[in-house]
């Protein structure tokens, strides 16, 4: 009796198990890498707010829309996109990103639901509704890796890209090279095609002038990236293999460094950074020692001035540097010297690098505005909170149309009434008075004003009187009364007018800007309705300012979230989660007051890879070869034989999903009559965990004629 057990993919749970492991082939790495020099943008995309190109001559970075930041690789950390075209990023034109005669593009890419998007964009350097393109790196029909020069000469991959897996994706292109080999594409440092190209330089038949896209095809086509972009590269010169296993295994940042320190946290140019944050650093490749200066002064810094040297002689291990409570909204300057070791000593400067701590309060937006005043046109309640009127440097116009004006109804004294969206620990409340050009002669701005505060729009609680000063009648005009809060818990906040400055009957105002302490958590990880989350995930959240502890609610009811745990920190993991289930969680600060947070969720990953078979190499010496592994017939007696006589060991072509899968070949004809293979895992295995309840087995075969003697 012939029996098969012909392999391919194996995993647990519900949903089909896939090639989902990179194929990362071992390789003997040069050290030197690509010359730093032929580095023309860099986005190593280690601050969400603010990204920057970070090479040599770096080109202006915008954000358009929200991302957010995610884990990246090498130990960074990258930015998640959410598939929705409307957040991205945009590098503006600049001469050398384009015209180049050899060009290459490369990027850590981590994508998610591949399948529901008609592409998926990774870099694009294309003006919108134009077929004209200088060149773009993207997901293209098949869930394949297409990569082209001035919108033709397309190379593609024959790997299919699958969710939730990282690749390394370069593209190569060399006018000069040979017959079939002016592009070539890698995925995961291998070679995955090339072709011709009749092109002599990147510049696109526009005649160039394109901004470059990230996580989009242009700004109207679309193909938005969804999941992280991290580390994306382009250079102005052919990347060689090794060149690109070098950029799977070192970040840019260290390359363009060389001997001094790299790598700080808080990142460079960083903003809203926490006021207890430490100094980290990844140190230089030579340094013995490292002294660390650190100030409110760059010019202190880079003079290092002995005053404010924060740690000298600090032995090479130690990359981390107390620097005790800082400033709200305080910018810093620091820098890091290494400091070589015998015969010479040698001290290398390092940069300046820069950031910002949290302000703090901070401005409430989507603010919601209602009068029981009887207004005209578009004076309404709503342009007091809608930042019409006011420019990048808060100085109000004197255009009638950006303000409120009102007359009080009959039967009652003028309101006017915001609703903050929620409850909010509220600090200041900031007034531009009404601003018309002959205010001082009118005075319809507000004088004295009764001011209450709410948590539900039911009961009130009178704050005071307060006494609003008068507007400038400027264009140059900023706000000049300022109401303190205090801190009070409030959502809805009340004006009640009693006098204007004037006596013409109507009253009036510019804007109202409401500032919060954050007293709540925030900036969930898991991000709020992220999916395909790992069970064995941890969550972490910014801590609500001023909490000593915080209470974790979480379950797979919205409705009845249980408290789960009480934590000092901002970080849990939780008891195990279930694979393929939708958890919805809170995270309630406790300090003198306790503040509710909001209710975030997630779901989690529908199953866990056993093996995918992606990470087996055809290197014998190294004992990465799949039969390494997968024991067969010639290590057990019987009638199997796993993976193929010649290079590539494993299957290349009927897969299910990755790049590869394991043959299996097997003779049961002779004793002992069966075939089978097997593979000792290092440690023990528990395949239960997280509420799986199937192992899947994927098989693609063909069982030879069934004979019984």
């Amino acid at each position: 009796m012939c029996t098969s057990q012909c392999l391919a993919d194996t995993g647990w749970k519900r949903a089909p198990w896939g090639c989902a492991l990179l194929l990362l082939l071992a390789a003997t790495v040069m050290a030197a890498g690509p010359d730093p020099a032929g580095l023309v943008l860099y986005l190593p995309f280690e601050d969400a707010r603010n990204p920057v190109d970070a090479s040599a001559d770096p080109t202006s970075v915008v954000v358009h829309g929200a991302l957010t930041s995610a884990e990246g690789q090498l130990g960074t950390r990258g930015l998640e996109f959410d598939g929705n075209p409307a957040n991205r990023i945009e590098v503006l034109h600049a001469p050398k990103l384009e015209g180049m005669s050899t060009l290459s593009i490369e990027a850590w890419a981590f994508p998610r639901n591949i399948a529901s998007h008609e592409g998926m964009s990774i870099v694009s350097k294309r003006i919108a509704n134009q077929n004209a393109d200088a060149y773009n790196l993207f997901i293209w029909t098949g869930q394949i890796v297409e990569a082209r020069v001035n919108a033709g000469g397309a190379v593609r991959s024959t790997t299919a890209l699958q969710d939730n897996n990282w690749y390394h994706i370069a593209y190569v292109f060399d006018a000069q090279a040979g017959a079939g080999q002016k592009t070539k594409l890698y995925i995961n440092g291998v070679l995955e095609n090339t072709g011709d190209h009749t092109a002599s330089a990147a510049l696109g038949s526009n005649g160039g002038g394109a901004p470059i896209w990230v996580g989009e095809l242009d700004a109207a086509r679309g193909f938005p990236w969804d999941g992280v972009l991290d580390e994306i590269g382009i250079w102005n010169i052919a990347l060689t293999e090794a060149d690109v296993k070098q950029l799977m295994v070192q970040t840019k940042a260290k390359m363009l460094k060389g001997g001094i320190a790299w790598n700080p946290t808080p990142a460079d140019g960083a903003d809203d950074v926490l006021r207890t944050t430490d100094l980290a650093w990844s140190p230089g490749e030579y340094a013995v020692t490292h002294d660390v200066y650190f100030g409110t002064s760059r010019a202190d810094v880079n003079a290092a001035e002995p005053a404010i040297l924060v740690g000298q002689g600090l032995a090479r291990d130690v990359t981390r540097v107390d620097v005790g409570a800082l400033e709200f909204g305080q910018t810093y300057y620091w820098r890091v010297d290494e400091v070589n070791g015998a015969p010479d000593f040698a001290v290398l400067e390092g940069d300046t690098w820069s950031f910002t701590v949290e302000p703090l309060a901070y401005p409430i937006s989507n603010v919601m505005a209602t009068s029981n005043g009887l207004s005209e046109g578009l004076a309404t309640a709503q342009r007091t909170v809608d930042g019409s009127g006011l420019n990048a440097a808060d100085q109000h116009s004197v255009e009638a149309a950006d303000m409120w004006l009102a007359r009080a109804p009959a039967d009652e004294p003028l309101w006017i009434q915001y609703d903050l969206g929620r409850l909010y620990k509220l600090h200041e409340m900031l007034v531009w008075n009404y601003n018309v050009q002959f205010e001082i002669i009118l005075g319809f701005g507000l004088k004295d004003v009764t001011v209450e505060y709410s948590a539900d729009g039911e009961d009130w609680t009178v704050l005071g009187d307060v006494q609003f000063a008068k507007a400038t009648a400027r264009a140059d005009y900023v706000a000049n009364t300022v109401v303190d809060f205090g801190g009070v818990p409030a959502r809805f906040v009340r004006l009640n007018v009693n006098s204007g400055h004037g006596m013409m009957g109507q009253f009036g105002l510019s804007e109202v800007r409401f500032l919060y302490i954050p007293a709540q958590a925030r900036e969930p990880q898991p991000a709020d309705g992220a999916t395909n989350v790992d069970p064995e995930t941890t969550l972490n959240w910014r801590a609500g300012r001023d909490a000593t502890s915080h209470d974790v609610h979480l379950g797979s009811d919205a409705e009845g979230l249980p408290l789960v745990d009480a934590v000092a920190g901002s970080s849990l993991v939780p008891d195990e989660l279930t694979f393929g289930t939708t958890y919805y969680w809170r995270i309630d600060a406790v300090g003198d007051e306790v503040w509710a947070g909001e209710i975030w969720s997630f779901s989690t990953q529908e199953y866990a890879l056993i093996d995918g078979f992606e990470t087996y190499t055809d290197d014998i010496d190294a004992g990465e070869a799949i039969f390494d592994t997968w024991l067969d017939g010639w290590v057990n007696n019987t009638g199997s034989t796993v993976g193929y006589l010649e290079t590539p060991f494993a299957e290349r072509t009927i897969v299910r999903s990755g790049r590869q899968s394991m043959p299996l070949l097997y003779d049961n004809t002779s004793s002992p009559f069966y075939s089978e293979t097997s593979r000792t895992f290092d440690s023990p295995q528990d395949w239960t965990g997280n509420g799986a309840d199937t192992l899947r087995l994927f098989v693609a075969g063909r069982a030879p004629a069934f004979a019984e003697a």
